[in-house]
């Protein structure tokens, strides 16, 4: 099974939340609904990460209660 590292990050002053998986590589980014951007590969077109702009003006911010994440995943939380 190839396993991917997860990285969640939120800037509270530009109010952008970002969830990036595996390595790093260079990417593009298409707007898939309201401030809501996905990130692909240049190369493979594999799916890298999303940001969400604006997050905490979000109309119906329930969703936020209900994160769902596939497994497995290496999860690793850093200060």
């Amino acid at each position: 099974m190839n396993k991917k590292n997860m990285e969640i990050y939120y800037d509270s002053e530009a109010d952008i939340l970002e969830i990036f998986t595996g390595e790093p590589a260079p990417s593009y980014f298409n707007e898939i609904d309201d401030d809501i951007f996905e990130g692909r590969d240049r190369k493979t077109g594999e799916l890298k990460g999303y940001k969400i702009f604006n997050l905490t003006k979000r109309k119906g911010n329930e969703w936020l209660k209900n994160i769902k994440i596939p497994l497995p995943t290496n999860l690793k939380v850093k200060d």
